[in-house]
């Protein structure tokens, strides 16, 4: 069985952070519903062409859903979506702000005719406020969240390449979403959940804000290094490979120094003999540890370092994750069965005691159109006059 089994959800989406949140769904065996534009679909269709025709984008985040093609600016498209909304469990929207009230579908209209209706809206800013008219892209939001600032060299800020701040909103989404269905479960009522992706990302910025909101630090760029632990992160070896360690208290500190790198006299210098007096000192301090670490090959430090319990991995490229031993331990590659053929993906990564995972759709647009309004009881004759008038 699927935590989800009986949950419909209706998506309204485009992008990366409303699938997301709504793959996440359908892997927890909700039905999902991808309301995509006749003839076009949702954009991240057509970013590649990585298997069979078929994008990486789409392929990642549209996978256990069916695809309804409904022309939304049409009155017989919008009454088509209310009946569906009038069964459904769930509806997630990241249309702009105002896009679902110019419709007559956003939570107001629907809960009309469903009260149980959770509605999850994501946006960049939030449905309201000074910023509500912005558009919302992932590098634009790690702009405005201070993530690219704080993140690269400190001659050089750099974006994070993964799209941290759309994952952020399809988690959070995600998570809403469920706390909903539980406290559903009690009321018996439905609610509407506003996320927006800058706070979503303003919460995942961890220490820094509390920092700087007590102490009026602004973070300084400091590339592979860690910004409030050191010595922490990668460091080149003699045999140029990256190893990575964290010591991350001073008894950590006293064991690296006199087992790991034979430096005990590091541990009587009152510059560095705390955490914080080896930040405040990085410039002296770092360099001290750099050269040590590149004194000697990769494999000399990882027996070191495992000796004596230190936290420490290598520094891998992506082809040596995918085929990481504990990638292939945790069976996260997987087929995912299409008309075409099988294409692998990343199943999702709990591993539920009583509960199956799904990994075994990805739509077509439009493929499931027909099938769908069957369900709603439209009769053929009904069906076959809003394919001729480009409803559906």
């Amino acid at each position: 069985m699927y935590a989800l089994d009986d949950i419909s959800v209706l998506a309204l989406e485009s992008g990366i952070s409303a699938p997301f949140c709504t793959r996440l769904l359908g892997d927890f065996g909700a039905d999902v519903v991808k309301i995509e534009r006749p003839g076009v679909g949702d954009v991240n269709r057509t970013w590649d062409e990585m298997k069979y025709g078929n994008s990486s984008a789409h392929v990642w985040v549209n996978r256990n859903k069916r695809s309804l093609e409904l022309d939304l600016k049409s009155e017989e498209g919008i009454e088509v979506f209310r009946d569906l909304a009038a069964k459904a469990d769930v509806v997630v929207q990241n249309f702009s702000p105002g896009v679902t009230e110019r419709l007559g579908i956003d939570y107001a209209s629907l809960s009309e005719l469903n009260e149980e209706l959770i509605y999850l809206n994501i946006s960049g800013y939030g449905q309201d406020g000074p910023y509500k008219e912005r558009k919302a892209y992932d590098l634009v939001m790690q702009g405005e969240t201070g993530l690219i600032l704080m993140n690269g060299s400190p001659d050089a800020p750099a974006k994070i390449p993964l799209s941290i701040c759309d994952i952020n909103a399809g988690m959070f989404g995600a998570m809403g979403t469920i706390s909903a269905l539980f406290q559903r479960e009690h009321t018996g009522e439905g609610q509407e959940i506003d996320l927006s992706m800058f706070g979503g990302m303003l919460s995942w910025l961890g220490y820094f804000p509390l920092k700087y909101i007590h102490n009026g630090e602004i973070p300084e760029r400091v590339g592979m290094r860690h910004h409030i632990l050191t010595p922490y992160g990668p460091h080149r070896t003699e045999d140029e490979q990256y190893i990575s360690f964290a010591v991350l208290s001073d008894g950590h500190f006293k064991i690296f120094c006199e087992e790991v790198i034979d430096r005990p006299d590091l541990l009587e210098d009152e510059r560095f003999n705390s955490n914080e007096k080896r930040v405040d000192n990085r410039e002296t301090f770092e360099p001290i540890i750099e050269a040590e670490i590149a004194s000697e090959p990769r494999d000399y430090w990882a027996e070191r370092l495992e000796a004596v319990g230190l936290p420490w991995g290598d520094v891998n490229t992506l082809d040596d994750v995918v085929n990481h031993p504990v990638t292939e331990h945790l069976g996260m590659i997987r087929d995912l069965e299409t008309e075409d053929g099988p294409i692998e993906v990343i199943d999702n990564p709990l591993d539920m005691e009583k509960a199956d995972l799904r990994c075994d759709t990805l739509p077509d647009l439009g493929e499931h159109s027909e099938e769908l309004l069957e369900e709603l009881g439209y009769s053929r004759e009904k069906i076959e006059e809003l394919e001729r008038n480009g409803i559906i």
